[in-house]
């Protein structure tokens, strides 16, 4: 799995600390709920603005995603499609498993499972 993301980030965390958590390297931070569900993302930009508010209100909501069993030919094609630089991985339930890169499986380096 081909993962660039922050840990679990809860939707009441204050962005300011989500941000001095995970520093400039993160791409993206994918936030779950108390059961590990994925309810949104804080991109790059949320976190580098660092501002005091509350995860859940500088998410965005109903991120793309996929099935660990997909196709990496199918992913590829959606991402593209869709014009999608990353996708997140969840189970069926909704709980994350990890967040893949365009790049990394045009290059063929990323597996879903």
């Amino acid at each position: 799995m081909v993962s660039h993301l922050a840990g679990d980030v809860r939707p009441d965390e204050l962005v300011t600390d989500v941000a001095e958590r995970v520093g400039d390297e993160w791409q993206v931070c994918v936030v779950t709920n108390g059961e590990g569900v994925v309810v949104g993302l804080l991109g790059r930009e949320a976190v580098r603005a660092a501002e005091r508010v509350r995860a859940e209100d500088a998410m965005s909501l109903g991120p793309s995603t996929i099935r660990p069993s997909a196709r990496r030919e199918a992913i590829v094609q959606r991402m593209r499609d869709q014009e999608l630089s990353r996708i997140v991985v969840t189970r069926s339930n909704g709980t994350l498993v990890g967040v893949l890169r365009r790049e990394d499986l045009e290059e063929g380096s990323g597996e879903v499972s």
